[in-house]
Protein backbone atom coordinates (compact mmCIF):
# COMPACT_ATOMS: atom_id res chain seq x y z
CA UNK A 1 0.00 0.00 0.00
CA UNK A 2 1.27 3.46 -0.91
CA UNK A 3 1.38 5.59 2.22
CA UNK A 4 1.68 9.37 2.59
CA UNK A 5 5.19 10.49 3.44
CA UNK A 6 6.29 11.99 6.75
CA UNK A 7 3.11 10.88 8.47
CA UNK A 8 1.05 13.53 6.66
CA UNK A 9 -1.91 13.29 4.39
CA UNK A 10 -0.95 14.15 0.79
CA UNK A 11 -1.62 17.80 0.03
CA UNK A 12 -2.81 17.80 -3.57
CA UNK A 13 -1.67 20.58 -5.83
CA UNK A 14 0.11 22.30 -2.97
CA UNK A 15 3.40 22.55 -4.84
CA UNK A 16 1.59 24.05 -7.81
CA UNK A 17 -0.03 26.69 -5.63
CA UNK A 18 3.24 27.57 -3.93
CA UNK A 19 5.01 27.91 -7.28
CA UNK A 20 2.29 30.23 -8.51
CA UNK A 21 2.24 32.39 -5.36
CA UNK A 22 5.51 34.18 -6.02
CA UNK A 23 5.43 37.99 -6.12
CA UNK A 24 4.01 39.34 -9.34
CA UNK A 25 2.26 36.13 -10.34
CA UNK A 26 -1.12 34.57 -9.72
CA UNK A 27 -1.58 30.98 -8.55
CA UNK A 28 -1.39 28.57 -11.44
CA UNK A 29 0.01 31.03 -13.96
CA UNK A 30 2.91 29.82 -16.07
CA UNK A 31 2.25 26.13 -15.43
CA UNK A 32 4.26 23.95 -17.76
CA UNK A 33 4.08 20.15 -17.32
CA UNK A 34 7.45 18.49 -16.79
CA UNK A 35 8.55 14.85 -17.12
CA UNK A 36 6.63 13.96 -13.95
CA UNK A 37 3.38 14.73 -15.77
CA UNK A 38 3.91 11.49 -17.72
CA UNK A 39 6.12 9.41 -15.43
CA UNK A 40 4.06 9.70 -12.24
CA UNK A 41 0.70 8.70 -13.80
CA UNK A 42 2.38 5.69 -15.44
CA UNK A 43 3.92 4.59 -12.13
CA UNK A 44 0.63 5.14 -10.31
CA UNK A 45 -1.13 3.15 -13.03
CA UNK A 46 1.22 0.20 -12.49
CA UNK A 47 0.67 0.41 -8.73
CA UNK A 48 -3.08 0.47 -9.30
CA UNK A 49 -3.12 -2.58 -11.60
CA UNK A 50 -0.69 -4.70 -9.57
CA UNK A 51 -2.31 -3.78 -6.27
CA UNK A 52 -5.78 -4.51 -7.59
CA UNK A 53 -4.76 -7.91 -8.95
CA UNK A 54 -2.68 -8.89 -5.90
CA UNK A 55 -5.26 -7.99 -3.27
CA UNK A 56 -8.10 -9.51 -5.28
CA UNK A 57 -6.18 -12.79 -5.59
CA UNK A 58 -5.50 -12.84 -1.85
CA UNK A 59 -9.20 -12.44 -1.08
CA UNK A 60 -10.12 -15.05 -3.70
CA UNK A 61 -7.67 -17.64 -2.35
CA UNK A 62 -8.80 -17.18 1.25
CA UNK A 63 -12.45 -17.29 0.17
CA UNK A 64 -11.93 -20.55 -1.72
CA UNK A 65 -10.02 -22.08 1.19
CA UNK A 66 -13.06 -21.63 3.42
CA UNK A 67 -15.21 -23.72 1.07
CA UNK A 68 -12.64 -26.46 0.43
CA UNK A 69 -13.21 -28.01 3.89
CA UNK A 70 -15.62 -30.89 4.16
CA UNK A 71 -16.75 -31.24 0.56
CA UNK A 72 -17.72 -27.67 -0.18
CA UNK A 73 -19.01 -26.76 3.26
CA UNK A 74 -17.97 -23.48 4.70
CA UNK A 75 -15.18 -23.91 7.23
CA UNK A 76 -14.30 -21.60 10.11
CA UNK A 77 -12.08 -18.66 9.25
CA UNK A 78 -8.91 -18.33 11.28
CA UNK A 79 -8.16 -14.95 12.89
CA UNK A 80 -5.07 -14.66 10.71
CA UNK A 81 -7.10 -15.00 7.52
CA UNK A 82 -9.59 -12.42 8.75
CA UNK A 83 -6.81 -9.92 9.41
CA UNK A 84 -5.22 -10.59 6.01
CA UNK A 85 -8.55 -10.00 4.26
CA UNK A 86 -8.95 -6.77 6.20
CA UNK A 87 -5.53 -5.62 5.00
CA UNK A 88 -6.57 -6.35 1.42
CA UNK A 89 -9.82 -4.41 1.83
CA UNK A 90 -7.93 -1.39 3.18
CA UNK A 91 -5.47 -1.54 0.28
CA UNK A 92 -8.27 -1.83 -2.26
CA UNK A 93 -10.00 1.20 -0.75
CA UNK A 94 -6.84 3.24 -1.14
CA UNK A 95 -6.22 2.01 -4.69
CA UNK A 96 -9.75 2.67 -5.90
CA UNK A 97 -10.51 5.99 -4.23
CA UNK A 98 -7.11 7.68 -3.90
CA UNK A 99 -4.52 6.58 -6.46
CA UNK A 100 -6.41 7.64 -9.62
CA UNK A 101 -7.09 11.14 -8.30
CA UNK A 102 -3.61 11.64 -6.87
CA UNK A 103 -2.05 10.66 -10.20
CA UNK A 104 -3.73 13.63 -11.87
CA UNK A 105 -2.11 16.11 -9.47
CA UNK A 106 1.13 15.87 -11.43
CA UNK A 107 -0.43 16.08 -14.88
CA UNK A 108 -3.22 18.66 -14.49
CA UNK A 109 -2.69 22.32 -13.58
CA UNK A 110 -5.61 22.39 -11.13
CA UNK A 111 -8.05 20.18 -9.26
CA UNK A 112 -10.97 19.27 -11.53
CA UNK A 113 -12.91 16.69 -9.48
CA UNK A 114 -14.84 18.98 -7.14
CA UNK A 115 -15.00 19.47 -3.40
CA UNK A 116 -16.53 16.11 -2.45
CA UNK A 117 -13.84 14.06 -4.18
CA UNK A 118 -11.17 16.33 -2.69
CA UNK A 119 -12.42 15.67 0.84
CA UNK A 120 -13.41 12.04 0.35
CA UNK A 121 -10.20 10.86 -1.35
CA UNK A 122 -7.96 12.28 1.37
CA UNK A 123 -10.25 10.97 4.10
CA UNK A 124 -10.19 7.45 2.62
CA UNK A 125 -6.42 7.69 2.27
CA UNK A 126 -6.04 8.46 5.97
CA UNK A 127 -8.53 5.78 7.03
CA UNK A 128 -6.86 3.11 4.86
CA UNK A 129 -3.44 3.99 6.24
CA UNK A 130 -4.59 3.73 9.86
CA UNK A 131 -6.55 0.52 9.22
CA UNK A 132 -3.45 -1.12 7.74
CA UNK A 133 -1.27 -0.04 10.66
CA UNK A 134 -3.76 -1.11 13.34
CA UNK A 135 -4.36 -4.43 11.58
CA UNK A 136 -0.64 -5.20 11.55
CA UNK A 137 -0.54 -4.45 15.27
CA UNK A 138 -3.53 -6.74 15.87
CA UNK A 139 -1.83 -9.51 13.89
CA UNK A 140 1.25 -9.24 16.11
CA UNK A 141 -0.95 -9.62 19.20
CA UNK A 142 -2.65 -12.62 17.57
CA UNK A 143 0.73 -14.25 16.90
CA UNK A 144 1.78 -13.60 20.50
CA UNK A 145 -1.35 -15.30 21.84
CA UNK A 146 -1.00 -18.24 19.42
CA UNK A 147 2.67 -18.93 20.22
CA UNK A 148 3.41 -17.73 23.74
CA UNK A 149 0.00 -18.44 25.31
CA UNK A 150 -0.73 -21.61 23.33
CA UNK A 151 -0.98 -23.81 26.44
CA UNK A 152 -3.02 -21.39 28.52
CA UNK A 153 -6.78 -20.74 28.74
CA UNK A 154 -6.29 -17.29 27.25
CA UNK A 155 -5.79 -18.93 23.87
CA UNK A 156 -9.60 -18.98 23.53
CA UNK A 157 -9.26 -15.27 22.76
CA UNK A 158 -8.19 -16.32 19.24
CA UNK A 159 -11.71 -16.85 17.96
CA UNK A 160 -13.47 -15.72 14.82
CA UNK A 161 -15.86 -13.61 16.85
CA UNK A 162 -13.09 -11.72 18.64
CA UNK A 163 -11.22 -11.18 15.38
CA UNK A 164 -14.30 -9.64 13.75
CA UNK A 165 -14.85 -7.46 16.82
CA UNK A 166 -11.24 -6.28 16.58
CA UNK A 167 -11.73 -5.42 12.91
CA UNK A 168 -14.84 -3.39 13.72
CA UNK A 169 -12.96 -1.48 16.42
CA UNK A 170 -10.05 -0.83 14.04
CA UNK A 171 -12.31 0.67 11.39
CA UNK A 172 -14.22 2.76 13.93
CA UNK A 173 -11.03 4.13 15.49
CA UNK A 174 -9.47 4.84 12.09
CA UNK A 175 -12.59 6.64 10.88
CA UNK A 176 -12.73 8.76 14.03
CA UNK A 177 -9.04 9.68 13.91
CA UNK A 178 -9.36 10.76 10.27
CA UNK A 179 -12.24 13.19 10.81
CA UNK A 180 -9.88 16.22 11.09
CA UNK A 181 -8.53 15.36 7.64
CA UNK A 182 -12.01 15.58 6.15
CA UNK A 183 -12.68 18.83 8.00
CA UNK A 184 -9.56 20.63 6.80
CA UNK A 185 -9.11 19.27 3.27
CA UNK A 186 -10.97 21.84 1.18
CA UNK A 187 -11.00 23.53 -2.20
CA UNK A 188 -9.27 26.88 -2.43
CA UNK A 189 -10.23 29.16 -5.30
CA UNK A 190 -8.20 32.00 -6.76
CA UNK A 191 -10.69 33.78 -9.06
CA UNK A 192 -8.03 36.04 -10.55
CA UNK A 193 -5.75 33.19 -11.60
CA UNK A 194 -5.78 31.27 -14.85
CA UNK A 195 -5.73 27.89 -13.06
CA UNK A 196 -7.60 28.74 -9.94
CA UNK A 197 -8.81 25.65 -8.02
CA UNK A 198 -6.68 23.63 -5.60
CA UNK A 199 -7.40 20.78 -3.19
CA UNK A 200 -5.54 22.01 -0.15
CA UNK A 201 -5.20 21.16 3.53
CA UNK A 202 -6.14 24.32 5.36
CA UNK A 203 -5.86 24.87 9.13
CA UNK A 204 -6.86 28.13 10.77
CA UNK A 205 -4.51 27.51 13.69
CA UNK A 206 -0.95 26.23 13.42
CA UNK A 207 -1.10 25.00 17.00
CA UNK A 208 -4.12 22.83 16.19
CA UNK A 209 -2.38 21.45 13.13
CA UNK A 210 0.77 20.60 15.08
CA UNK A 211 -1.26 18.98 17.85
CA UNK A 212 -3.11 16.79 15.37
CA UNK A 213 0.11 15.81 13.59
CA UNK A 214 1.74 14.82 16.88
CA UNK A 215 -1.28 12.77 17.96
CA UNK A 216 -1.48 11.12 14.53
CA UNK A 217 2.23 10.29 14.65
CA UNK A 218 1.97 8.73 18.10
CA UNK A 219 -1.27 6.87 17.49
CA UNK A 220 -0.60 5.83 13.91
CA UNK A 221 3.10 5.04 14.04
CA UNK A 222 4.98 5.10 17.36
CA UNK A 223 2.57 3.12 19.56
CA UNK A 224 1.75 0.43 16.94
CA UNK A 225 5.46 0.05 16.18
CA UNK A 226 6.27 -0.45 19.86
CA UNK A 227 3.45 -2.98 20.22
CA UNK A 228 4.59 -4.93 17.16
CA UNK A 229 8.22 -4.98 18.31
CA UNK A 230 7.29 -6.12 21.84
CA UNK A 231 4.99 -8.91 20.63
CA UNK A 232 7.42 -10.35 18.11
CA UNK A 233 10.33 -10.01 20.54
CA UNK A 234 8.37 -12.10 23.04
CA UNK A 235 7.54 -14.64 20.34
CA UNK A 236 11.21 -14.98 19.32
CA UNK A 237 12.31 -15.28 22.95
CA UNK A 238 9.69 -17.97 23.59
CA UNK A 239 10.68 -19.98 20.51
CA UNK A 240 14.38 -19.70 21.36
CA UNK A 241 13.69 -20.94 24.88
CA UNK A 242 11.68 -23.89 23.59
CA UNK A 243 14.39 -24.88 21.13
CA UNK A 244 16.97 -24.87 23.92
CA UNK A 245 14.74 -27.14 26.03
CA UNK A 246 14.27 -29.53 23.12
CA UNK A 247 18.02 -29.74 22.50
CA UNK A 248 18.66 -30.41 26.21
CA UNK A 249 16.10 -33.24 26.25
CA UNK A 250 17.62 -34.83 23.16
CA UNK A 251 21.09 -34.70 24.72
CA UNK A 252 19.80 -36.38 27.89
CA UNK A 253 18.13 -39.16 25.92
CA UNK A 254 21.35 -39.76 23.98
CA UNK A 255 23.31 -40.09 27.23
CA UNK A 256 20.87 -42.63 28.72
CA UNK A 257 20.59 -44.87 25.67
CA UNK A 258 23.61 -46.74 24.19
CA UNK A 259 25.04 -45.48 20.93
CA UNK A 260 23.51 -46.65 17.68
CA UNK A 261 26.61 -48.67 16.76
CA UNK A 262 26.48 -50.56 20.08
CA UNK A 263 22.81 -51.40 19.58
CA UNK A 264 23.51 -52.74 16.11
CA UNK A 265 26.32 -55.01 17.42
CA UNK A 266 24.08 -56.39 20.17
CA UNK A 267 21.23 -57.10 17.78
CA UNK A 268 23.58 -58.84 15.33
CA UNK A 269 25.11 -60.97 18.10
CA UNK A 270 21.67 -61.95 19.34
CA UNK A 271 20.62 -63.04 15.87
CA UNK A 272 23.82 -65.06 15.33
CA UNK A 273 23.84 -66.87 18.68
CA UNK A 274 20.24 -67.08 19.77
CA UNK A 275 18.51 -67.92 16.52
CA UNK A 276 20.19 -71.37 15.89
CA UNK A 277 19.55 -72.47 19.48
CA UNK A 278 15.87 -71.55 19.18
CA UNK A 279 15.60 -73.51 15.92
CA UNK A 280 17.10 -76.65 17.56
CA UNK A 281 14.75 -76.41 20.55
CA UNK A 282 11.75 -76.01 18.25
CA UNK A 283 12.71 -79.11 16.24
CA UNK A 284 13.34 -81.11 19.45
CA UNK A 285 9.94 -80.20 20.85
CA UNK A 286 8.25 -81.25 17.61
CA UNK A 287 10.05 -84.63 17.80
CA UNK A 288 8.98 -85.13 21.42
CA UNK A 289 5.35 -84.75 20.46
CA UNK A 290 5.63 -87.79 18.23
CA UNK A 291 7.28 -89.98 20.92
CA UNK A 292 5.24 -91.89 23.48
CA UNK A 293 4.35 -90.11 26.69
CA UNK A 294 6.28 -92.60 28.87
CA UNK A 295 9.55 -91.72 27.17
CA UNK A 296 10.48 -88.22 28.28
CA UNK A 297 12.56 -86.11 25.96
CA UNK A 298 15.68 -84.33 26.92
CA UNK A 299 15.87 -80.65 26.25
CA UNK A 300 18.95 -79.20 24.69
Amino acid sequence: MLLPGNGEVPESNRSRAELGSEPGSEPGEGFEPGPEALIVPVVFGLIFVLGLLGNSLVMLVIGKAKYSIGGGKRGPSSPTNIFVVNLSVADLGFLLFCVPFQATVYSLPQWVFGGFVCTFSHYVSSVSMLVSIFTLAAMSVDRYIAVVLSQKPRRCMRSRRNALASIAMIWALSAACSVPVAQHQILIDYPSGTNSTYCWEHWESRAAKRSYKVVALLLGYVLPLLLICCCYARVLFHLHKKMKNVSKKSQRSKRKSPPESTRRVLVTAENLTGHPARQINNKRSMHCDRVAADRPCRKI
